[in-house]
């Protein structure tokens, strides 16, 4: 098998991992999809997360059944619900559920401008919703920070509040997968991708 087939049978299963078996790390479904097609460590034919994520794309354009569509549009609304009720640290929606390639284990994940972390727990807390803290090490202005990640759920759903600094909302982190901004999007073109998901 030539490399270049190789790194792309490689992609494939791994876009498979993260969209069907719901594994969230590319670099954990890069490693499981080699074990799978018993191609080894070999880095020669192993694909980038850029070329996972691409592969990730094409697999669930050309596989989302019903019911996986009906779970995005689910997951959009969710996320719809939640922007509405943290509209008070400018939401916007990011990841997988914003790009159409969430399966049926993704999360949702929102990015929350605050002053503080603080401010925001609080106001969880206030409306009575458990949540867990975490932190996620991420590259903002060429300067990699750990950024507060809170977490809670809808109807077993998971929502993903990454917390950045207020008056950052056009500079998001750096995206591991591509090398780029993160792209996210407020509520008003969130409820227009739930429009396209209903109308398909």
């Amino acid at each position: 098998m030539k490399h270049n087939h190789k790194k792309e049978r490689l992609a494939q299963e791994a876009a498979r991992l993260l969209y069907v078996e719901g594994y969230r790390d590319y670099q954990l479904a890069k490693q499981k999809a080699a074990e799978q097609l018993g191609m080894g460590n070999n880095t020669v034919s192993q694909p980038s997360h850029l070329e996972i994520h691409h592969a990730l794309i094409k697999y669930a354009s050309l596989f989302a059944t019903k019911e996986n569509k009906k779970h995005l549009n689910e997951l959009r609304k969710i996320a719809i619900e939640a922007m509405g009720f943290l509209k008070l640290y400018s939401p916007r929606l990011t990841g997988h559920v914003m790009q159409g390639t969430a399966g049926l284990h993704a999360p949702i994940t929102l990015h929350l401008f605050a002053e503080t972390a603080e401010e925001v727990m609080f106001f969880l807390e206030d409306n009575n919703i458990p949540f867990q803290t975490h932190e996620q090490q991420h590259t903002i202005k060429n300067k990699k920070s750990k950024i507060p990640l809170l977490v809670f759920y809808v109807d077993d759903i998971e929502v993903e509040l990454l917390l950045l600094p207020e008056g950052n909302i056009r500079v998001p982190p750096i995206s591991h997968i591509t090398g780029k901004k993160m792209q996210h999007i407020a509520i008003e073109e969130v409820k227009k991708l739930c429009e396209t998901t209903k109308a398909e």
